[in-house]
């Protein structure tokens, strides 16, 4: 198993867990909780991206 292969399953797995659990708390179809996902990882994603940045900038 690659390591690409390592991250996508990382990835599926967070995706999974967060939108079972999204829609037990919420009572939500599928789709809402998907689209929150999206929206969770991309902020996380942004978050990620914005401190590399400080980081980077600071040197």
């Amino acid at each position: 198993m690659s390591l690409d292969d390592n991250d996508e399953l990382a990835y599926l797995w967070t995706k999974v867990k967060f939108v079972q659990r999204y829609m037990s708390k919420n009572n939500c179809t599928f789709e809402v909780a998907e689209r929150e996902f999206h929206t969770w990882i991309e902020g996380l994603m942004d978050s990620r991206i914005e401190r590399a940045n400080k980081m980077l900038n600071s040197r």
